[in-house]
C-alpha cells in the first residue's frame, strides 16, 4: 500500500496538478470594441483538413524518438474552428460587449459567413500547427482577418503569418500560443479601427 501511495505522489509530483485553462481562462486579451454587438467565427480551410487527410480537431504533430509523427488534436476533440471560436468570444465577451458565435465548417465559404445584426469577424485559418520534437519545434500560424458590415461587405481582409517555438505539448501552453496570436492580430491598427 505504501508503495503504491509512493507511486502515485511521484506521479503527481511529476505531472503537476495544474487543470487545463477553460475557454475564458485561455481567452485574449482584447480591446474593447467600438461596437456594442459582433458576430464571430472561424473557418477552418486548412488543405489537410479540407482534404480530408486530417479531421478537423488537428492540432499538430508529436514526434517519438526516431522522429516517428503521431498527431494530436483539440484536447476536448472539439473542431479547431469551435475550439477558437469559443476562446475568441470569451476574449470579446470580457470586454463587454454581446457577442454571437457563428457555426462553421470546413465547407462553410467565406461569402456565405456574416451576421445581419452585427458586423462580423471572420478568422480563415489556412495554417494552423505545430510539430513538435525533443529536439526542434515549430509551430505555424497563416490566418486572415475579415470583417464585414451588417450587409456582408468586407471592410478589411488581413493576412497574419508566423512560426514560434512550442515551449511544451501541455494544452496550456498550446492554448497561450494561441492567445499571443490573436491578442497580436486584434492590436492591429486597421482591426481596431473597424471593431
Amino acid at each position: 500500500m505504501k508503495k503504491m501511495l509512493s507511486i502515485i505522489a511521484l506521479g503527481l509530483l511529476v505531472t503537476g496538478c495544474a487543470s487545463i485553462m477553460t475557454a475564458e481562462q485561455a481567452a485574449p486579451e482584447l480591446n474593447k470594441p467600438l461596437s456594442d454587438k459582433l458576430a464571430i467565427a472561424v473557418v477552418d480551410h486548412r488543405p489537410y483538413v479540407l482534404n480530408g487527410d486530417k479531421e478537423a480537431s488537428f492540432e499538430g504533430l508529436s514526434r517519438s524518438g526516431f522522429g516517428i509523427p503521431f498527431s494530436r488534436y483539440t484536447f476536448n476533440n472539439k473542431p479547431m474552428s469551435e475550439f477558437l471560436t469559443n476562446r475568441l468570444a470569451a476574449g470579446l465577451i470580457k470586454t463587454g460587449i454581446d457577442v454571437s458565435s457563428l457555426e462553421t465548417t470546413p465547407q462553410t465559404k467565406i461569402e456565405d459567413v456574416k451576421s445581419q445584426d452585427a458586423k462580423t469577424v471572420i478568422i480563415v485559418l489556412n495554417e494552423w500547427k505545430y510539430d513538435y520534437h525533443a529536439f526542434t519545434d515549430n509551430s505555424w500560424y497563416d490566418f486572415n482577418v475579415l470583417i464585414k458590415n451588417k450587409s456582408g461587405e468586407v471592410l478589411i481582409n488581413k493576412k497574419f503569418i508566423g512560426e514560434q517555438d512550442v515551449p511544451s505539448l501541455t494544452s496550456n501552453d498550446i492554448q497561450l500560443l494561441y492567445k499571443a496570436r490573436f491578442e497580436q492580430a486584434f492590436k492591429d491598427p486597421e482591426i481596431k479601427g473597424l471593431l
